[in-house]
């Protein structure tokens, strides 16, 4: 599965993500989804076996969430 920024992915709750962000973290691509319908509702997820797997890591998350303000800010 190849996944890029600004994709629109329906997923298994049948509902529409857009890839908002990647980010790279020990060699871990992290794709940053957001809720098509409501941008507000957001998840971080990672590919395994050609599956997205959520992360539910807190700490994962803050960082990841750095890691994407960063990127922004340095643009």
């Amino acid at each position: 599965m190849n996944i890029e920024l600004y994709d629109l992915l329906t997923l298994d709750n049948d509902i529409k993500y857009i890839v908002a962000s990647i980010i790279e973290h020990n060699k871990i691509k992290y794709y940053f989804l957001c809720e098509e319908k409501d941008p507000k509702k957001s998840m971080f997820c990672y590919l395994e076996d050609s599956k997205l797997v959520k992360v539910d890591d807190e700490k994962l998350i803050h960082l990841l969430s750095l890691k994407i303000a960063k990127e922004l800010f340095s643009k």
